[in-house]
Order: C-alpha cells, then structure tokens, then sequence
C-alpha cells in the first residue's frame, strides 16, 4: 500500500535509495535536505517534492513536516536518516598547546538531536492522520549503535543514544496511537560520510544500497516489524535483542511505570 513518505538526508545516499524505491512503488516522496540543486534535481526525478530542511534546527525541520501534512493530509513514513561522520580525532595529543584543547565538533546534535526532534513531529502529525491509516517511523542508526567503534567515541555515543532512545518510545508509541518505530543499523556502507580515501582505509566487504532498502521496506511493509532494531549487512540482515532485566526490581521500575503520569 502507497503512501506518503517524508525522508530526512534524502537527496543523496541511502535517504535517495529509499525514495527511489518507493517512488517507483506509487509513494508520494518529500525530500528534506540542505543541498537545493541536488534536492530538487531528485524530487523532480521521482516526481516528488523537495523542502530545504536544516535537521539541526528546530524551526526549519518543523516547518517542513507542517508543509508536508498541509500539502496531503496525510503523512504514513518518516525516515529518520540525516547523519553525519566524526570528523575530529577526539584522541589527538594536545600536550603543546597552552591551555584547554578547542571545543569538540558535537556531531550528537545532528546524529541524535535531530533524530529525537523527528520522532517527536512525526508523533504529532501521524496522530493527525485520517483514521486507519499506516504510520510508520524508521530512525537511522548504525552498527556504531550497537557496537562500540572506538575511532569514533563520539558518533558511537550519538547512535547508541539512538537505538536507547528508539527502544524507550516504540511502544508506547504503538500501544496509544498504533505508530510502529523500528531502527535501522547499516554496516559499512559507503556514503558521503567520509571521504573516499577514507573509507579505502577499510578492510571489509560493503553493503549494496539495494541491500539498504531491502531492510528498509521489511521494516516498512511488514506490519509485525514493530519496536525492532535491525542490523544491515551485505548479505544478511540480524535482529537485535533487548538486554534482559537481571534484577526484577529494574523490571518493575522500568516496566511498570505509566507514562502518563511522568513529566507532569
């Protein structure tokens, strides 16, 4: 079934993938990105529609999604996937400079920030969807979400705080207002994240975009996918399971509590 999708980072890479994909599949497809010529290249291409959306600011993200929902309606798939790589060695030795070392480049803004900020108007305007209608929300995370990437301390941080972050909303998100959440976790796939000599740094087999999109659109069309955190690999595809509760104390904690009632 065809619907409305909204893409975050979807003018090149697996955001582009995706919407292709679904352009193809009868999707009415919104491109939110910084890079106008690019943006606007693909939405005509997929017949689409292009926002010029800054995912780190609240008021340039939140207006986009307001555009789109007036524009149809309707709003059935957001994907969550604007992200950026760590660009500073957050190890590099300091010892000759005088004083503090200069501020870290704070990528979490953008890799998780963002992120949040997207789950939380999709909440609100699928919550705005004629009755009946599917509404799915897929973040994009990594398998630095799951794995700790130690060239990397600080987008391990971001993508972990993703997978935590998708893992505390997805039912609560499904048992009031039927929205499922699942989570997204490519291996390496080359993208712009970093340069090409950066990623021929890497020793390993790469993960096709098709291969991207397969997992995607399980996630998306399979109506039992719902609160999973999927790892992509070049061939495969592995669910990652929940830690289990050592003490049923924390379980009572963390299970038992009404939502409702917190934050009032």
């Amino acid at each position: 079934m065809a619907g409305v999708a909204l893409i975050t980072g979807g003018a090149s890479g697996m955001g582009l993938a995706v919407a292709t994909s679904l352009s193809k599949k009868g999707w009415t497809v919104n491109i939110a990105d910084l890079n106008v010529q690019r943006g606007e290249e693909v939405a005509a291409e997929l017949s689409g529609s292009f926002f010029k959306t800054d995912v780190n600011n609240y008021a340039s993200l939140s207006n986009t999604f307001d555009q789109v929902f007036r524009k149809y309606n309707s709003l059935n798939f957001v994907f969550a996937n604007a992200g950026v790589g760590e660009r500073k060695n957050f190890y590099a030795k300091t010892d000759a400079i005088s004083g503090p070392p200069t501020e870290l480049d704070f990528i979490i803004d953008i890799d998780l920030k963002s992120v949040i900020n997207s789950a939380y108007l999709a909440q609100h305007y699928f919550r705005k969807n004629p009755k009946g209608e599917q509404a799915c929300l897929i973040l994009n995370s990594s398998i630095a979400g799951i794995y700790p990437v130690r060239f990397c301390p600080i987008y391990t941080a971001a993508k972990h705080g993703v997978v935590g972050f998708a893992r505390a909303i997805s039912r609560h998100f499904y048992d009031n207002d039927g929205i499922r959440v699942n989570t997204l976790c490519p291996g390496n796939v080359r993208t712009n994240l970093f340069e090409k000599n950066e990623w021929d740094a890497f020793d390993n087999e790469w993960i096709e975009l098709s291969q991207i999109v397969k997992v995607v659109e399980l996630m998306l069309f399979d109506e039992k996918m719902q609160g999973q955190v999927i790892e992509a690999a070049p061939e495969n595809y592995y669910v990652i399971e929940p830690l289990t509760y050592n003490d049923p104390n924390v379980k009572r904690t963390l299970d038992g509590t009404v939502v409702d009632s917190i934050g009032k």
